[in-house]
């Protein structure tokens, strides 16, 4: 018997490890990213003031996004509260000029006050430019734009109340009517006047999140003129009661509609499958805890982050990766198919090394253009002081950490550099430089954000991929779009989405990863709604695809920098 149950467990071992063929080499020659930390003259306010409210310990994060129209990325960044209650502080819109980030001359008109948390860059009114939603620790804001990098407050007219604790955001279209929708995640009820210090060892640190009561999610219907009326109670969303951090838009059950997964502060994580498609009905019923996603390694509640979905084993559907506390590992849940998901960190080899940090900002990019998806993670602790209750061991600053995937497995190759460590927060992606290849943008706690410049471009033929649907039957930002297109007698498929990892809008724009001396692929979109087009794309250039319209334009990559 015990021979049997040996082999049962090897077997089951083994099918955990995804089979993707393996690399030849299982180093990395260099770094592939230049850090910067002095690029972005912007310096994050938590807000703390000696109290230790939980709110100041979790924020914040930005968008990229070309706000006026000019081809290159512009960043928004998003603020806390002002720790100099008569100098209250602004979010800001830097635009870039010439590989810099900018502040405009005259106020953009999205400098919002509110106590920030995170916000969301998408095409609201469809009329072709980005639009912004800002979440904050009570009311949020909505700022279309008006085509110039110009923005103009519409919160109350367009119907927004939302006076909850926010955090993560994310765009969809959830009934597949053309237009975009808006999921919010909320974080706990918390109240200055109930608030009590909580303490550790006789030191008074940051409440855990277990100390406050969870609230539900919301969701914004659109009328399809960017209107919107709150489907939260009839959605079936009001009734789940959580503690959201991270939120991502993925059709996990592969219906062709987008479903929604939920990474929840210290309970189990929520996977909101839709039911659009099925019933008809704006509705979302939670399968997490059936799916095997609710729970992390042992079957515990974990303290939810980031979040992260991406096709890392090359089988066509995207598996779901979670950042998590310190003394937790990072969490990858496989995907096996049928919206059924087996936890896998311990397995693929990114468990371990995630355990000693606490995680934040999670990307699934191709750092080295070869073929093959990585992992970077940013590290900030949460408890300012924690120096002062461990034996040195944990740190509040903390390093980030790369994962290479080694074709099925991961291996950490974290930089041994001079830069020194932050408080990562929220992880931003963009081809910044318009070269071809994934720039990253961390966030810090009470600190500057750090520029982390790719190396990679030029190594690999890439192709630069900008859907945009027709705003009629597909909303203009084509979120929920699958992307197929064939490498080496295999298939890549991706998914495309805007906002994920941690209070994060990225780059729409997709980059893909061709075979060496690949010049062109054939490649396939399914626009939301079914519809599918073909076209065949050269590399070292973004297309900009129009659905009916297929390419409208292409713009080269600039050449790459010299390191």
């Amino acid at each position: 018997m015990k021979i049997l149950c040996f082999i049962s467990l090897v077997m089951i071992l083994a099918s955990c490890t995804p089979q993707t063929p393996q690399k030849n080499t299982s180093e990395v020659a260099s770094y592939p990213f230049v850090v910067e930390d002095d690029l972005i003259n912007f310096t994050h306010e938590s807000g703390a003031r000696g109290l230790r409210h939980i709110g100041e310990s979790v924020g914040s994060g930005g968008a990229l996004f070309d706000a006026d129209g000019d081809g290159d990325l512009d960043l928004y960044l998003v603020q806390g509260t002002a720790t100099d209650e008569n100098s209250p502080k602004k979010n800001i819109l830097l635009y870039q000029n010439d590989g810099e980030f900018i502040q405009g001359e005259k106020p953009c008109g999205a400098e919002d006050s509110g106590d920030g948390m995170s916000c969301a860059a998408g095409d609201i009114d469809n009329d072709g430019d980005i639009d912004l939603y800002v979440v904050n620790d009570g009311p949020d804001s909505l700022y279309l734009n008006d085509g110039t990098g110009h923005f103009t407050d519409v919160t109350q007219e367009r119907g927004i109340e939302m006076p909850l604790f926010g955090s993560s955001i994310c765009f969809l279209d959830v009934e597949l009517d053309g237009d975009l929708d808006i999921f919010v995640g909320h974080y706990i009820e918390f109240s200055i006047d109930a608030f009590t210090p909580c303490l550790r060892e006789k030191l008074e640190v940051y409440c855990a999140p277990k100390n406050y009561p969870g609230v539900p999610c919301s969701l914004l219907i659109n009328d399809g003129k960017g209107f919107f009326s709150d489907a939260s109670a009839s959605s079936g969303l009001a009734s789940l009661l959580g503690k959201a951090l991270g939120v991502l838009t993925s059709d996990v059950d592969g219906d062709g509609d987008q479903d929604l997964y939920v990474a929840n502060d210290g309970e189990a994580n929520f996977l909101l499958l839709n039911q659009w498609k099925e019933t008809g009905e704006i509705k979302f019923i939670d399968d997490a805890y059936i799916a095997g996603c609710a729970l992390g390694e042992g079957a515990k509640e974990e303290a939810g982050m980031g979040v992260e979905a991406a096709d890392l084993d090359g089988d066509g559907d995207e598996e779901i990766l979670v950042t998590n506390f310190e003394a937790q590992t990072n969490s990858c849940y496989r995907n096996d198919g049928g919206g059924m998901f087996l936890e896998t960190s311990f397995v693929n080899g990114m468990g371990p090394p995630s355990i000693p940090n606490v995680a934040f900002g999670i990307r699934v990019l191709d750092v080295n253009l070869d073929l093959l998806p990585d992992i970077f993670i940013t590290n900030g602790h949460v408890i300012d002081n924690i120096e002062k209750l461990t034996t040195g061991q944990t740190l509040f600053a903390q390093q980030d950490q790369l994962y290479i995937n080694e074709g099925g497995t991961f291996k950490e190759v974290s930089p041994h550099l001079p830069a020194e460590l932050k408080v990562g927060r929220a992880l931003i992606s963009g081809d910044i430089d318009n070269d071809g290849d994934l720039d990253l943008i961390s966030t810090t706690w009470q600190g500057s954000p750090r520029v982390l410049r790719s190396t990679s471009a030029g190594s690999a033929p890439v192709i630069g991929l900008h859907l945009s649907g027709d705003g009629v039957s597909c909303h203009r930002d084509a979120i929920g779009a699958i992307i197929n297109y064939a490498v080496q007698e295999k298939t890549i498929t991706r998914e495309h989405r805007v906002q994920s990892s941690y209070l994060a809008s990225h780059d729409p724009r997709l980059l893909l990863t061709l075979g060496p001396k690949m010049t062109e692929a054939v490649v396939t979109v399914k626009w939301p709604g079914g519809t599918e087009e073909t076209a065949t794309l050269t590399a070292g250039s973004y297309h900009k695809w129009v659905m009916g319209k297929g390419i409208v334009s292409q713009s080269q990559f600039e050449k790459p920098t010299p390191n």
